[in-house]
């Protein structure tokens, strides 16, 4: 298999990489490949969008990208062709719709595209509980499910939680109300993120069907970029509730991406479950920092304990910031 052309980015030098890849004489290349392959025709992009994913999954080599919306898996196709080039990541692709259609098509790509491959006979919401439970934390997230705008802001809110630093959510269909200002919404109530507009749309108050609103030209897409940090700020945060390996937490370790001054205030809820039911217990510890960097632990002074015996526990760390500025992150917090 030829290596299919594609526009060279460097993601960590530009904020916003989406112009300097659709104006790449590269790009025509990509295009062009998408235009002649017939996959294209099982998918319900074009070959502008498919090129554009393509092209960020191949600059941005991501571990693992999330297909919502799986259809005839033709887009699913291109986003597997630029892992498999990339050598590296896996596409997590869902539908409850489509599962024979789906798994006919892929079953009958070549092993090396199979492999790269994941699909899930299963709505968004199962889906985003069951990469929680695995601790999975995708790249880039293509969010083309129900175009209604609350199922449109779970997604991207999910999609959200479970993003890498500087990974990119496409939501499609901008030209319809529900992503569009689900997008929008979203990006009110997360300020560090990036809407990677590179044709700046108007809203015409008299039209929630809109073909002339496409912040990204040649695409329905609307993309968000995640900060490059994992951001907390005065709004209680939490990464998600995760499977503990036992009844004690003593606190949580963090590693400070750069140096800030203000207070973090960290509380944890332990939870066990078994045949008689449930138990939880809650603790909670506040640290000043004045210019720290690297890792730091905040421990509680009553380390959180569960009596009785559970066949299995769960821990959900929340964290509050106090400060001029947010306070960024290198990493998830790991609980101890």
């Amino acid at each position: 298999m030829s290596e299919i052309p594609y526009p060279v980015v460097d993601f960590a030098a530009v904020v916003n990489p989406i112009p300097a890849i659709m104006s790449a004489p590269e790009f025509d290349q990509t295009v062009e490949f998408f235009q002649q392959n017939p996959a294209s025709t099982r998918s319900l992009l074009g070959p502008i969008p498919q090129a554009l994913i393509f092209a960020l999954v191949r600059n941005g080599r991501p571990e693992h990208v999330v297909e919502i919306g799986t259809y005839k898996a033709g887009t699913t196709e291109g986003i597997s062709r630029a892992l498999d080039a990339n050598g590296v990541g896996l596409a997590h692709t869902m539908s409850p719709f489509d599962t024979e259609e789906a798994l006919r098509f892929i079953e009958s790509w070549p092993e090396n595209l199979r492999c790269r491959v994941r699909f899930y006979p299963a709505d968004s919401m199962s889906f985003f509980m069951q990469i929680q439970r695995e601790a999975i934390r995708c790249g880039l997230v293509f969010v083309d499910g129900c175009h209604d705008y609350e199922f449109a802001l779970f997604d991207i809110q999910c999609a959200a939680r479970s993003m890498t630093p500087g990974g990119f959510i496409l939501v499609d269909n901008a030209p319809q109300a529900g992503p569009y200002f689900a997008a929008l919404d979203f990006m009110k109530n997360n300020p560090g993120w990036v809407n990677c507009e590179c044709n700046p749309s108007t809203i015409n108050p008299a039209l929630a069907f809109d073909r002339k609103r496409r912040p990204v030209a040649r695409t329905g897409f609307i993309v968000l970029r995640a900060p490059v940090a994992y951001l907390l700020q005065d709004r209680p945060r939490t990464f998600g509730e995760t499977m503990w390996s036992s009844a004690s937490v003593r606190g949580l370790r963090l590693q400070l991406g750069e140096t800030n001054s203000g207070t973090l205030h960290v509380q944890c809820v332990l939870r066990g479950f078994g045949d008689a039911g449930g138990a939880e217990q809650v603790a909670q510890a506040s640290r000043a920092i004045a210019g720290e960097y690297g890792s730091i632990t905040v421990m509680f002074e009553n380390a959180l304990a569960l009596a009785g015996t559970w066949s299995r526990y769960s821990v959900e760390p929340w964290l509050i910031w106090e400060g001029r500025t947010p306070l960024k992150l290198s990493d998830l917090p790991q609980v101890v």
